[in-house]
């Protein structure tokens, strides 16, 4: 493979270009597309990516169409930076020119690009595995009301969480509903649970 040279070839750039057109050539997606390849010598990786000696081949064309397709496949979209890693060479060209990326969109996080498939139900699920949700963390009392909510539990086991959370509010105590049955959770609690223990008594 070398970059063509018409005065290498002895014929016109028309002629060669048509003639590389012939053979199904394929052109590197770095160095400006000066170097070919006839389709039996790349051996394509998995991402359909091929280096030979710096000069940098896709099965899927351009660089542009290659940064396209990766994104498509990808599980949770990619950056600037992790396609530069994927693809050997900087796609800023590309990449700055978003209008141009047919089928992806482009959404900033903490500072940095990532691209995304335009396709509804694909961009969910990588937008999903790239920024899972965090799992809630229940409220819970600080420890003193806790143990005097939970002594109100043991004296009154048949009370509901509405007619306990009353009463400690009758006591000065600022609390709601959710506060208890959040720390019964906490404790593997449940009223349904105390109320069974109490009724065998």
């Amino acid at each position: 493979m070398q970059p063509y040279r018409r005065d290498t070839l002895h014929c016109s750039a028309a002629t060669v270009h048509r003639r590389l057109k012939e053979w199904g050539a394929r052109t590197s997606y770095n160095h400006n597309g000066r170097f070919y390849t006839l389709p039996s010598i790349p051996q394509f990786d998995k991402k359909g990516l091929w280096r030979h000696e710096g000069v940098l081949f896709s099965k899927h064309g351009t660089l542009k169409d290659t940064v396209i397709h990766l994104v498509r496949i990808s599980m949770q979209g990619l950056s600037n930076l992790e396609l530069e890693g994927i693809v050997g060479t900087d796609p800023t060209s590309y990449l700055a020119q978003r209008k141009q990326l047919k089928g992806l969109k482009a959404e900033k996080h903490k500072g940095r690009v990532v691209y995304f498939t335009e396709d509804e139900e694909v961009h969910q699920r990588q937008r999903r595995n790239r920024f899972p949700p965090q799992p809630t963390v229940r409220k819970l009392p600080p420890d003193a009301l806790g143990i005097i909510i939970l002594v109100e539990v043991v004296r009154n086991p048949r009370s509901t969480t509405q007619q306990l959370s009353a009463m400690l509010r009758s006591q000065g105590y600022r609390i709601d509903d959710a506060l208890i049955e959040n720390l019964l959770e906490h404790h593997g609690l449940s009223k349904k649970k105390l109320n069974t223990r109490s009724s065998k008594h």
